[in-house]
């Protein structure tokens, strides 16, 4: 069954997404100030894969992230959760950590995606810890 190919997820919209007024980059090119950083999401919910029982964490650092981590659930259309804007504020502020908790963005539908039928209920827990680089100045 092929269904999970055919449903694209929020990381597939970004990437495929032309935006007028900004310009994709690398992770180093739009946070210059950090150092190290350490993602770790647990997904709760729908078709969640899990590595040992119990467990349905994924960890993340610069070299794996992207603006979204997508769902697991194979109904979902365009669904994951926006981990950018955390670390966008995170950056702004100067926090090292963050915790927050967000239902995922997308919605499940008809093979064909024609239908909506209903919000996925999937649940991300996301916890972000960064380092900043020694001797950056602080966010105006």
């Amino acid at each position: 069954m092929k269904v999970r190919d055919e449903r694209m997820k929020a990381s597939d919209v970004f990437r495929k997404t032309d935006y007028v007024f900004r310009k994709k980059i690398s992770f180093d090119e739009a946070f210059p100030e950090i150092d190290d950083i350490r993602v770790e999401v647990e997904e709760r919910g729908e078709g969640v894969r899990q590595f040992f029982p119990g467990d349905s964490k994924s960890i993340y650092g610069k070299s794996l992230l992207g603006e979204y981590v997508d769902c697991s659930n194979s109904l979902c259309y365009n669904g994951g959760v926006s981990i950018g804007e955390a670390i966008r504020e995170m950056v702004r502020s100067r926090a090292t950590e963050r915790e927050t908790s967000q239902i995922c963005c997308g919605y499940e539908g008809s093979p064909k995606g024609r239908r909506k039928y209903r919000k996925c209920t999937n649940h991300f827990k996301v916890k972000v810890a960064i380092k900043f680089k020694e001797g950056e100045p602080p966010a105006a």
